[in-house]
Protein backbone atom coordinates (compact mmCIF):
# COMPACT_ATOMS: atom_id res chain seq x y z
CA UNK A 1 0.00 0.00 0.00
CA UNK A 2 1.35 3.58 -0.80
CA UNK A 3 2.50 5.17 2.22
CA UNK A 4 0.12 8.59 1.43
CA UNK A 5 -2.93 6.10 1.44
CA UNK A 6 -1.92 4.08 4.19
CA UNK A 7 -0.98 7.31 6.40
CA UNK A 8 -4.61 8.88 5.06
CA UNK A 9 -6.53 5.57 6.23
CA UNK A 10 -4.74 5.95 9.71
CA UNK A 11 -5.71 9.14 10.09
CA UNK A 12 -9.53 8.70 9.30
CA UNK A 13 -9.48 5.63 11.84
CA UNK A 14 -7.80 7.96 14.30
CA UNK A 15 -9.91 11.39 14.03
CA UNK A 16 -13.25 10.59 15.80
CA UNK A 17 -11.58 9.14 19.30
CA UNK A 18 -9.72 12.48 19.29
CA UNK A 19 -12.32 15.13 18.80
CA UNK A 20 -12.28 17.92 21.28
CA UNK A 21 -9.52 17.11 23.01
CA UNK A 22 -5.85 18.67 22.54
CA UNK A 23 -4.03 15.65 23.50
CA UNK A 24 -3.82 13.31 19.81
CA UNK A 25 -4.16 9.63 21.48
CA UNK A 26 -1.73 7.35 19.39
CA UNK A 27 -1.89 4.16 20.39
CA UNK A 28 1.21 1.29 20.17
CA UNK A 29 -0.12 -0.27 17.13
CA UNK A 30 -0.92 3.15 15.77
CA UNK A 31 2.44 4.52 16.44
CA UNK A 32 3.95 1.69 14.25
CA UNK A 33 1.74 1.57 11.42
CA UNK A 34 2.19 5.48 10.93
CA UNK A 35 5.88 5.14 11.77
CA UNK A 36 6.41 7.53 14.72
CA UNK A 37 9.83 7.97 16.14
CA UNK A 38 10.64 10.52 19.05
CA UNK A 39 14.11 12.25 20.71
CA UNK A 40 14.60 13.48 23.57
CA UNK A 41 15.07 17.61 23.64
CA UNK A 42 18.78 18.56 23.80
CA UNK A 43 19.00 21.68 25.76
CA UNK A 44 21.08 24.54 24.98
CA UNK A 45 21.13 27.27 27.93
CA UNK A 46 22.45 31.14 26.50
CA UNK A 47 23.17 29.91 22.96
CA UNK A 48 22.29 29.95 19.51
CA UNK A 49 23.90 26.24 18.76
CA UNK A 50 22.65 26.25 14.81
CA UNK A 51 24.40 28.87 12.21
CA UNK A 52 23.37 32.18 11.06
CA UNK A 53 23.99 33.09 7.67
CA UNK A 54 26.82 35.72 7.70
CA UNK A 55 29.05 37.39 4.67
CA UNK A 56 32.79 38.27 5.35
CA UNK A 57 33.75 42.06 4.89
CA UNK A 58 36.23 44.47 5.88
CA UNK A 59 36.37 46.93 8.26
CA UNK A 60 36.19 50.53 5.95
CA UNK A 61 39.00 51.84 8.41
CA UNK A 62 41.07 48.62 7.41
CA UNK A 63 40.61 49.47 3.46
CA UNK A 64 42.57 51.93 0.65
CA UNK A 65 41.74 52.86 -2.67
CA UNK A 66 44.91 53.75 -4.57
CA UNK A 67 43.97 55.99 -7.62
CA UNK A 68 45.70 57.45 -10.58
CA UNK A 69 46.47 61.20 -9.64
CA UNK A 70 46.44 62.26 -12.90
CA UNK A 71 45.42 61.04 -16.58
CA UNK A 72 48.32 58.80 -18.18
CA UNK A 73 49.68 55.57 -19.37
CA UNK A 74 50.51 52.47 -16.78
CA UNK A 75 53.90 51.41 -17.83
CA UNK A 76 54.14 48.61 -15.41
CA UNK A 77 52.23 47.24 -12.68
CA UNK A 78 54.53 45.72 -10.13
CA UNK A 79 51.62 43.43 -7.89
CA UNK A 80 48.59 40.83 -8.57
CA UNK A 81 45.78 40.63 -7.06
CA UNK A 82 45.57 38.30 -3.71
CA UNK A 83 49.04 39.37 -3.41
CA UNK A 84 50.55 40.58 0.54
CA UNK A 85 52.19 44.29 0.27
CA UNK A 86 53.94 46.44 2.84
CA UNK A 87 53.15 49.98 3.39
CA UNK A 88 55.21 52.10 1.15
CA UNK A 89 55.52 49.28 -1.45
CA UNK A 90 55.66 50.29 -5.36
CA UNK A 91 52.78 49.15 -6.83
CA UNK A 92 52.36 50.21 -10.41
CA UNK A 93 54.12 52.92 -12.45
CA UNK A 94 52.30 56.01 -14.34
CA UNK A 95 53.49 57.89 -17.16
CA UNK A 96 51.83 61.31 -17.70
CA UNK A 97 52.31 64.48 -19.99
CA UNK A 98 50.59 66.51 -17.01
CA UNK A 99 53.48 65.59 -14.84
CA UNK A 100 55.53 67.96 -17.58
CA UNK A 101 53.25 70.59 -17.15
CA UNK A 102 53.28 70.79 -13.60
CA UNK A 103 56.75 70.36 -13.46
CA UNK A 104 56.69 73.71 -15.80
CA UNK A 105 54.30 75.38 -13.56
CA UNK A 106 55.93 74.39 -9.64
CA UNK A 107 59.51 75.58 -11.42
CA UNK A 108 57.53 79.37 -12.42
CA UNK A 109 55.87 79.37 -8.70
CA UNK A 110 59.93 79.02 -7.39
CA UNK A 111 61.22 81.58 -9.30
CA UNK A 112 58.25 84.19 -8.83
CA UNK A 113 58.79 83.63 -4.54
CA UNK A 114 62.65 84.50 -5.21
CA UNK A 115 61.66 87.64 -7.04
CA UNK A 116 58.82 88.85 -4.52
CA UNK A 117 60.83 87.78 -1.40
CA UNK A 118 63.94 90.25 -3.24
CA UNK A 119 61.28 92.93 -3.60
CA UNK A 120 59.88 92.53 -0.30
CA UNK A 121 63.43 92.99 1.09
CA UNK A 122 64.56 95.71 -0.76
CA UNK A 123 61.19 98.01 -0.17
CA UNK A 124 61.45 97.01 3.66
CA UNK A 125 65.18 98.74 3.62
CA UNK A 126 63.52 101.88 0.61
CA UNK A 127 61.08 102.16 3.66
CA UNK A 128 63.07 102.61 6.57
CA UNK A 129 65.07 104.73 4.48
CA UNK A 130 61.61 107.00 4.16
CA UNK A 131 62.12 106.76 -0.02
CA UNK A 132 59.17 104.72 -0.26
CA UNK A 133 55.55 104.70 1.22
CA UNK A 134 53.98 102.24 3.85
CA UNK A 135 51.51 101.16 1.32
CA UNK A 136 53.88 100.23 -1.32
CA UNK A 137 55.53 98.06 1.49
CA UNK A 138 52.56 96.49 2.07
CA UNK A 139 51.45 95.58 -1.32
CA UNK A 140 55.21 94.04 -1.88
CA UNK A 141 54.84 91.78 1.45
CA UNK A 142 50.68 90.93 0.38
CA UNK A 143 52.51 89.90 -3.51
CA UNK A 144 55.33 87.67 -0.98
CA UNK A 145 52.58 86.00 0.14
CA UNK A 146 50.83 85.54 -2.24
CA UNK A 147 54.09 83.55 -3.85
CA UNK A 148 54.67 81.45 -1.14
CA UNK A 149 51.39 80.34 -1.15
CA UNK A 150 51.20 79.58 -4.79
CA UNK A 151 54.37 77.46 -4.22
CA UNK A 152 53.45 75.44 -1.59
CA UNK A 153 50.21 74.58 -3.34
CA UNK A 154 52.16 73.41 -6.19
CA UNK A 155 54.66 71.26 -3.78
CA UNK A 156 51.08 69.70 -2.08
CA UNK A 157 49.71 68.84 -5.68
CA UNK A 158 53.36 66.85 -6.06
CA UNK A 159 53.28 65.32 -2.84
CA UNK A 160 50.04 63.68 -3.84
CA UNK A 161 51.24 62.38 -6.64
CA UNK A 162 54.00 60.48 -5.26
CA UNK A 163 56.79 62.88 -5.64
CA UNK A 164 59.52 62.75 -2.61
CA UNK A 165 60.98 65.90 -1.06
CA UNK A 166 64.14 65.61 -3.11
CA UNK A 167 62.47 65.21 -6.46
CA UNK A 168 59.86 68.23 -6.00
CA UNK A 169 63.26 70.45 -4.73
CA UNK A 170 65.12 69.45 -7.89
CA UNK A 171 62.18 70.35 -10.07
CA UNK A 172 62.47 74.09 -8.14
CA UNK A 173 66.21 74.32 -8.71
CA UNK A 174 65.54 73.21 -12.96
CA UNK A 175 67.90 70.32 -12.10
CA UNK A 176 65.18 67.50 -13.39
CA UNK A 177 62.16 66.67 -14.73
CA UNK A 178 59.86 63.41 -14.53
CA UNK A 179 57.52 61.96 -16.65
CA UNK A 180 55.99 59.26 -14.64
CA UNK A 181 55.35 58.60 -10.80
CA UNK A 182 55.13 55.54 -8.94
CA UNK A 183 51.86 54.57 -6.75
CA UNK A 184 52.99 53.20 -3.58
CA UNK A 185 50.82 51.05 -0.88
CA UNK A 186 49.33 53.44 1.61
CA UNK A 187 48.95 50.67 4.13
CA UNK A 188 49.98 47.21 4.84
CA UNK A 189 47.62 44.63 3.45
CA UNK A 190 46.55 42.14 0.70
CA UNK A 191 45.31 43.41 -2.81
CA UNK A 192 42.18 42.62 -2.91
CA UNK A 193 41.06 44.39 -5.94
CA UNK A 194 43.07 45.52 -9.21
CA UNK A 195 41.98 46.90 -12.47
CA UNK A 196 45.59 48.50 -13.49
CA UNK A 197 46.68 46.59 -16.76
CA UNK A 198 50.03 47.39 -18.03
CA UNK A 199 49.58 49.64 -21.60
CA UNK A 200 46.30 51.07 -20.56
CA UNK A 201 45.51 54.68 -20.67
CA UNK A 202 43.34 56.03 -16.91
CA UNK A 203 41.92 58.87 -16.21
CA UNK A 204 42.95 60.79 -13.29
CA UNK A 205 41.06 59.56 -9.67
CA UNK A 206 40.12 56.24 -11.88
CA UNK A 207 40.72 53.07 -8.85
CA UNK A 208 43.59 50.98 -9.55
CA UNK A 209 44.30 49.09 -6.75
CA UNK A 210 42.15 48.01 -3.28
CA UNK A 211 43.94 47.38 -0.49
CA UNK A 212 42.63 45.77 2.95
CA UNK A 213 44.10 44.72 5.66
CA UNK A 214 41.90 41.25 6.57
CA UNK A 215 42.67 40.68 10.48
CA UNK A 216 40.48 41.72 12.35
CA UNK A 217 37.55 41.03 10.05
CA UNK A 218 33.61 41.57 9.83
CA UNK A 219 31.03 39.49 9.96
CA UNK A 220 27.57 40.56 8.50
CA UNK A 221 25.42 38.33 10.06
CA UNK A 222 21.85 38.14 8.50
CA UNK A 223 19.56 36.78 11.97
CA UNK A 224 15.54 36.16 12.56
CA UNK A 225 14.18 39.20 14.32
CA UNK A 226 13.57 37.16 17.66
CA UNK A 227 17.59 36.02 17.41
CA UNK A 228 18.58 40.19 17.00
CA UNK A 229 15.74 41.18 20.06
CA UNK A 230 18.14 38.82 22.35
CA UNK A 231 21.58 39.86 20.86
CA UNK A 232 23.80 42.43 22.50
CA UNK A 233 26.84 44.22 22.37
CA UNK A 234 29.99 42.09 23.50
CA UNK A 235 28.32 38.90 23.12
CA UNK A 236 30.98 36.13 21.85
CA UNK A 237 30.86 34.98 17.86
CA UNK A 238 32.14 32.07 16.74
CA UNK A 239 32.89 30.47 12.89
CA UNK A 240 32.60 26.76 13.36
CA UNK A 241 35.23 25.04 11.38
CA UNK A 242 37.80 27.62 12.26
CA UNK A 243 39.66 29.32 15.10
CA UNK A 244 37.87 32.62 14.39
CA UNK A 245 36.27 34.23 17.29
CA UNK A 246 35.26 37.54 18.01
CA UNK A 247 32.49 39.99 19.52
CA UNK A 248 29.04 41.76 18.58
CA UNK A 249 29.67 45.29 17.73
CA UNK A 250 26.21 46.66 16.56
CA UNK A 251 23.12 45.02 16.05
CA UNK A 252 20.69 46.76 13.71
CA UNK A 253 17.82 48.65 14.19
CA UNK A 254 15.61 47.83 11.10
CA UNK A 255 14.23 44.44 9.38
CA UNK A 256 14.46 43.81 5.90
CA UNK A 257 12.19 42.12 3.63
CA UNK A 258 12.98 38.76 4.66
CA UNK A 259 12.16 39.82 8.29
CA UNK A 260 16.11 39.19 9.65
CA UNK A 261 18.04 42.25 11.09
CA UNK A 262 21.90 42.84 10.70
CA UNK A 263 24.27 42.36 13.26
CA UNK A 264 27.64 43.17 12.99
CA UNK A 265 30.41 41.31 14.45
CA UNK A 266 34.32 41.74 14.96
CA UNK A 267 36.62 38.84 14.43
CA UNK A 268 40.16 37.71 14.37
CA UNK A 269 41.33 35.49 11.43
CA UNK A 270 44.01 33.64 12.73
CA UNK A 271 46.39 32.13 9.37
CA UNK A 272 43.83 34.19 6.82
CA UNK A 273 41.11 31.13 7.53
CA UNK A 274 38.44 33.83 6.58
CA UNK A 275 38.65 35.33 3.08
CA UNK A 276 36.90 38.38 1.82
CA UNK A 277 33.09 38.10 1.03
CA UNK A 278 32.98 34.27 1.83
CA UNK A 279 29.50 32.73 3.21
CA UNK A 280 29.75 31.55 6.49
CA UNK A 281 28.13 30.66 9.83
CA UNK A 282 28.35 32.08 12.44
CA UNK A 283 27.06 31.12 16.05
CA UNK A 284 26.35 33.65 18.82
CA UNK A 285 26.89 32.76 22.49
CA UNK A 286 25.56 33.78 25.12
CA UNK A 287 22.49 35.23 24.62
CA UNK A 288 19.94 36.74 27.22
CA UNK A 289 16.79 35.02 27.61
CA UNK A 290 14.60 32.39 27.86
CA UNK A 291 16.52 28.56 27.91
CA UNK A 292 16.85 27.34 24.31
CA UNK A 293 16.92 23.93 22.54
CA UNK A 294 18.30 22.33 19.29
CA UNK A 295 15.42 20.09 17.48
CA UNK A 296 15.93 18.42 14.44
CA UNK A 297 14.25 20.68 11.86
CA UNK A 298 11.64 17.72 10.27
CA UNK A 299 9.89 18.04 13.83
CA UNK A 300 8.99 21.36 13.45
CA UNK A 301 5.87 22.04 11.72
CA UNK A 302 3.86 25.22 10.81
CA UNK A 303 0.33 26.19 11.32
CA UNK A 304 -1.42 29.42 11.03
CA UNK A 305 1.55 30.99 11.02
CA UNK A 306 3.17 29.74 14.09
CA UNK A 307 5.23 26.62 14.68
CA UNK A 308 5.09 23.80 16.38
CA UNK A 309 6.79 20.48 17.73
CA UNK A 310 4.58 17.18 19.08
CA UNK A 311 5.84 16.80 22.63
CA UNK A 312 5.34 12.84 23.44
CA UNK A 313 2.46 12.38 26.36
CA UNK A 314 1.06 9.01 28.20
CA UNK A 315 -1.37 7.95 25.79
CA UNK A 316 -0.21 10.16 22.65
CA UNK A 317 1.09 13.58 21.65
CA UNK A 318 0.47 17.36 22.23
CA UNK A 319 1.17 20.04 19.87
CA UNK A 320 3.48 22.18 21.60
CA UNK A 321 3.86 25.76 20.34
CA UNK A 322 7.98 27.38 19.65
CA UNK A 323 9.48 29.58 18.46
CA UNK A 324 12.24 29.30 15.78
CA UNK A 325 14.97 31.58 17.10
CA UNK A 326 17.60 30.09 13.76
CA UNK A 327 16.63 27.07 11.24
CA UNK A 328 19.74 25.28 9.22
CA UNK A 329 19.13 22.07 7.08
CA UNK A 330 19.27 19.72 9.38
CA UNK A 331 18.17 21.47 12.94
CA UNK A 332 17.07 24.36 14.41
CA UNK A 333 17.51 26.38 17.47
CA UNK A 334 13.97 26.60 18.98
CA UNK A 335 12.36 28.70 22.46
CA UNK A 336 9.77 26.94 23.99
CA UNK A 337 8.12 25.88 27.38
CA UNK A 338 10.19 22.72 28.31
CA UNK A 339 11.90 21.31 31.23
CA UNK A 340 14.45 18.93 28.92
CA UNK A 341 12.62 15.68 30.19
CA UNK A 342 10.83 15.64 27.08
CA UNK A 343 10.56 13.52 23.48
CA UNK A 344 9.51 15.26 20.71
CA UNK A 345 8.17 13.12 17.50
CA UNK A 346 10.95 13.18 14.44
CA UNK A 347 9.55 10.71 12.46
CA UNK A 348 5.62 10.44 11.48
CA UNK A 349 5.20 14.11 11.74
CA UNK A 350 3.44 14.71 9.23
CA UNK A 351 0.94 11.91 10.24
CA UNK A 352 0.59 13.69 13.75
CA UNK A 353 -0.14 17.44 11.69
CA UNK A 354 -2.70 15.36 9.32
CA UNK A 355 -4.38 14.17 12.84
CA UNK A 356 -4.35 17.20 14.95
CA UNK A 357 -6.04 19.31 12.00
CA UNK A 358 -8.12 16.30 11.47
CA UNK A 359 -9.85 16.76 15.02
CA UNK A 360 -10.31 20.76 14.87
CA UNK A 361 -6.69 21.73 15.56
CA UNK A 362 -4.96 25.49 14.72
Amino acid sequence: MPRSLALLLAVSLLAPAWAGDKLIPVSPAQRAALRIATAPMVAHAGAVTVGLPATVTVPPAQERVVAAPVSGLVTGVRVAEGETVRAGQALATLRSEQLTAGQRELAQAAVQLRLAEEAARRDEALFREGIIAESRLQASRAAHEQARAALDERRAWFRLMGLSGADIRAVERGERLVDSVTLAAPIAGAVVERTAVTGARVEAAAPLFRIARLDPLWLEIQAPAEVAAQAAKGQTIRVPGTQAKGTVVAVGSSVSAAQTVLIRARVSNPEGQLRLNQNVEARIEGLTGARQWRVPARAIVRVAGQNYVFVERPGGFEPEAVKVLSQAAQAAAVDGPFTGEEKIAVEGVAALKAAWQGMGGE
